[in-house]
């Protein structure tokens, strides 16, 4: 019977003791697994939702379509729906076409708008760029969206008119989960990835682009003010 008291009580006392909690990881903890998640990812493949939301009018323009980034510095975005684009980067020049409208935007650079801009965190992922040398890194109070953590990034060098980047990334690796962009205007542009897959071969090949045969070649140097990444 006191053998059972006793083994009563330390049981009760064990449940009452509260379980220690993990302390969520610093700033430097976090941009140390970011920037070496980007050091190990060689090539990078995503379904992504686009959401540009213009603050003016209060209008939400959504897109989706597949990425796939590789370094150094090539992008390709497949815009799938609600119409098909291309956006694509061949680390020399920016294409961005528009097959109903029979038109193609030619950049000579590798920049285009925000895809491949210095201090972009897109061009973090195309191995363009460190996080630390390009933003001061900051908690914010935003939610996340896909369980991740958000973090403020501002960049130390103002491009395009971007005053403002979030990212969501995984918290044990580093990896990006979401993007969003925000301009002087207060307006958003998000990217949300799923089904990531990370260094899987993908073709040199994917980032070769030619010109179609009737389509009005729009050469520029920059790139359109149009709502792409």
């Amino acid at each position: 019977m006191v053998r059972m008291m006793w083994y009563l009580l330390v049981t009760m006392a064990l449940a009452g003791t509260p379980a220690k909690t993990q302390s969520a990881p610093s700033i430097d903890e976090l941009v140390s697994r970011i920037q070496t998640h980007l050091d190990e990812v060689q090539e990078f493949e995503a379904r992504f939702r686009q959401r540009y939301h213009r603050q003016l009018l209060g209008k939400l323009i959504e897109e989706s379509g597949v990425v796939s980034i590789k370094k150094p510095g090539r992008m390709r975005w497949d815009y799938l729906s609600p119409e098909p684009k291309l956006f694509l980067t061949n680390g020399s020049k920016t294409y961005f076409y528009l097959p109903e409208e029979k038109q193609v935007f030619v950049n000579h650079s590798s920049g285009g708008a925000l895809g491949m801009s210095p201090d972009s965190p897109l061009s973090l992922l195309a191995g363009q760029s460190r996080i630390k040398e390009a933003f001061t890194v900051e908690h914010t109070s935003s939610d996340p969206l896909r369980g991740g953590v958000v973090l403020r990034l501002l960049p130390r060098r103002r491009y395009e008119d971007i005053e403002t980047i979030e990212v969501e990334v995984e918290p044990s690796s580093g990896q990006f989960l979401r993007v969003m962009l925000i301009d002087s205007l207060e307006n958003r542009t998000e990217f949300l990835f799923e089904d990531i897959k990370e260094n899987q071969n993908i073709p040199d090949s994917l980032f070769l682009f030619t010109i179609p045969d009737g389509v009005d070649i729009v050469t520029a140097s920059e790139s359109p003010k149009v709502h792409h990444p």
